[in-house]
């Protein structure tokens, strides 16, 4: 039904927990990390700016988009881990690599254009981490043994 290459490029997440929980075997978990907004709404500029920066052509959901989706599709443990915190600061070192002591070698390497245009997903991406607005959250969810 699904290809290794567009599971999470699937914006329906309700259609996607009820494949899932088909070919789950009873008791078994769903793990996942997504790259999840904190709302259902319509994305800030910055957000947007970021997702047409870094080419992403999928829908993005809220945490309790998924939450909901794994609930109505029978699954129950249900819980999602905020990454946010953890990953803004892994953007903030990687930038500043890429802004300092990897530059030139990076520009060497891949190309100014490359490097650049890097730099510019990595400060946009920051902006919606520093803002909330974007969470890489981890996802989990049991389905029911009987």
């Amino acid at each position: 039904m699904f290809s290794k290459d567009s599971i999470v490029h699937i914006p329906d997440k309700h259609a996607l927990m009820q494949a899932v929980t088909r070919l789950l075997k009873p008791g078994g978990w769903f793990v996942a990390s997504d790259w999840l907004i904190s709302h259902d709404d319509t994305p800030s500029p910055d957000m947007a700016a970021y997702i047409a920066a870094e080419g992403l052509d999928f829908g993005m959901a809220s945490p309790a988009r998924y939450r909901d989706a794994l609930a109505q599709a029978g699954f129950h443990n249900i819980s999602t881990t905020n990454r946010n915190p953890w990953y803004r600061e892994v953007a903030r070192d990687e930038l500043a690599r890429m802004q300092g002591p990897w530059r030139a070698e990076a520009t060497a390497a891949l190309g100014a254009d490359f490097t650049d245009h890097n730099i510019e997903i990595w400060t946009l991406m920051l902006r919606v981490l520093d803002s909330g607005e974007h969470c890489p959250t981890h996802i989990r969810a049991q389905k029911p043994a009987t």
